[in-house]
C-alpha cells in the first residue's frame, strides 16, 4: 500500500519534486512515472493538474521496492 506525502509527515518545499525532477531523480521516463502516479503505485499528489512527489516518500518507496525484489 502506498501512502501520500501528507500521510508520511510534514513535507517541506525543498522535499517536493515535480514530475520532471522526480523522473530525473529516479532515472525513469516521465510517461512511465506519470503512469505509476495515475495508478497510485508510487507516493504522489496531484496538484494544479500535475503530479508532485515527496523526495522522502520516493526514497522510502524505492527502498521498499528493492527489498521486495531481494
Amino acid at each position: 500500500m502506498t501512502t501520500s506525502p501528507a500521510e508520511e509527515g510534514r513535507v517541506t518545499p525543498k522535499d517536493v519534486l515535480s514530475l520532471d525532477e522526480a523522473s530525473r531523480y529516479l532515472s525513469m521516463d516521465k510517461a512511465a512515472l506519470s503512469a505509476l502516479a495515475a495508478e497510485r503505485r508510487i507516493p504522489c499528489l496531484q496538484r494544479d493538474g500535475g503530479w508532485v512527489f515527496s523526495k522522502k516518500s520516493i526514497d522510502k518507496w524505492r527502498s521498499l521496492q528493492a527489498s521486495r525484489r531481494a
